[in-house]
């Protein structure tokens, strides 16, 4: 059986509850059942067999949820096509993953060609699951051909091994991104009640979902739980059993402020598209007395291996990537492009992304942005930070800083910190303002943008 077989017995059963609810539509497990199958037909109808890739540019809604398993019943190969590509790149995305054709809807974006996800649905036939299924993840933009993380059907099986407690839980994050597709079909196994957020986090709709919906889990990104800290109707304590954080670094300073607003109940998981889930934080091993245990992301997870080669985070297990779409498979162990270390317990640190490390200076010296990010949110009118590289005749690169703070902040005082804590090599070339930090449609802090915009922001 598969992970889809065993989704569709859960929606076979008390077929008047609900299990997806978004906006004013809410739909009960035997609509749900469906309509899968309705979308499975439609695709068959259209040539999709076994093996097939679908390309799905869709947002949050209930029928992204649903074609996503249509695809996978049928033994297809699912591609996600998300929208933070130009129009040019997402046609290459498109070629590259070599698809029988792309799921659109229309009203979320008109840049792509394809099967109108209101013309999908065709006759209700009963189907079983079959083996051999896969997704493709876009992992971010490149001067060629995208880079597309190709994984097997081992990813859900492994998922669908971990139990879970039937919940009312909030997606935050897009469908069309892992974090937000595993959080789905994970709700969809144990029978829970799945909310969706719109494609674009606002934490007004947070907070309101939260209230209207009872909502005792959710998943975030550290900018959104930033919004959600920061918002006047945030949630307290006994609201949420779980909150899992990922994506991204939290900054220390914000995450002993989540766990003081919410409870002991922040998971923090460090993977990525390519090597699914590598390491966990459980709430309990957070220690506020022990400052360290703010700065790790946790403990390896039983299915995955990993190892510190030259500095750098290498992985190996079952949620690792079969290989990128159209090129060599990965043999083994696979190198994340992050820098970390593990202390005596067997916690991992993450120092930094290799790409996002500033090298300056007179010898070339390493800054780690992170280790900046994380200091500047503690100091007093400071509520996000970013630090990236920008280029300089002198020393190669120079460290610039992008704040969302107060407006009357002594800099002066603020680069005398800095270097106090930190360091001179860390001390900032160039300071900016801004109302708020520019993310990714999957709501990580986006440095590119950053990096591109010093000099024209005021």
């Amino acid at each position: 059986m598969t992970y889809v077989d065993h989704v569709m017995r859960v929606l076979a059963t008390e077929g008047e509850t609900e299990i997806l609810v978004c906006g004013e539509r809410r739909i009960t497990r035997a609509q749900a059942r469906e309509q899968v199958l309705r979308f499975a037909d439609g695709l068959h109808q259209r040539g999709v067999r076994p093996g097939d890739g679908v390309g799905v540019f869709m947002g949050n809604r209930p029928e992204t949820v649903l074609v996503n398993l249509a695809v996978h019943l049928l033994g297809a190969r699912l591609v996600f096509v998300p929208p933070e590509p130009g129009a040019s790149e997402l046609r290459g995305l498109v070629d590259h993953a070599d698809v029988k054709g792309v799921v659109v809807d229309p009203s979320f974006d008109t840049r792509l060609d394809g099967w109108p996800i209101s013309e999908l649905p065709f006759d209700h036939v009963e189907r079983n699951g079959v083996s051999g299924y896969g997704t493709v993840l876009y992992t971010g933009g490149t001067t060629g051909l995208p880079k597309l993380a190709h994984h097997g059907d081992t990813m859900y099986e492994t998922f669908g091994k971990i139990g879970q407690a039937p919940t009312n839980a909030l997606i935050s994050t897009l469908l069309t991104h892992g974090s937000g597709h595993v959080a789905a079909i994970r709700g969809l196994l144990s029978g829970s009640k799945v909310v969706l957020m719109p494609s674009t986090f606002d934490a007004d709709v947070f907070t309101e979902l939260v209230r209207q919906e009872d909502i005792r889990t959710t998943a975030l990104v550290p900018p959104m739980l930033y919004e959600v800290l920061d918002h006047p109707d945030c949630p307290g304590r006994g609201q949420f059993d779980a909150i899992r954080l990922g994506g991204s670094p939290v900054a220390p300073a914000r995450l002993l402020q989540a766990i003081e607003r919410f409870g002991p109940v922040i998971w923090q998981a460090y993977g990525m598209s390519e090597a699914g889930s590598v390491t966990q934080m459980d709430p309990a091993w957070i220690d506020p007395d022990r400052p360290d245990t703010l700065r790790t992301c946790g403990k390896r997870t039983e299915w995955t291996e990993v190892e510190i080669r030259d500095g750098d985070v290498h992985v190996r297990g079952p949620l690792v990537m079969k290989g990128y779409w159209g090129h060599e498979p990965v043999d083994g162990w696979f190198n994340t492009g992050d820098v970390g270390y593990f202390d005596d317990e067997g916690f991992l640190y993450l120092v930094d992304r290799s790409k996002d490390v500033i090298v300056t200076g007179k010898t070339s010296d390493n800054v780690y942005s992170r280790l900046l990010d994380d200091f500047l949110v503690t100091l007093p009118g400071i509520r996000q930070a970013a630090a990236v590289g920008v280029p300089d005749d002198r020393f190669g690169e120079a460290v610039a800083v992008f704040l969302v703070a107060d407006r009357e902040l002594d800099i002066s005082g603020l680069k005398a910190a800095v270097v106090e804590e930190l360091g001179e090599l860390y001390e900032p070339r160039d300071v900016t303002f801004v109302d708020r930090l520019p993310v990714t449609r999957v709501g990580k802090v986006d440095k590119k943008a950053l990096r591109s915009t010093v000099g024209q922001t005021s």
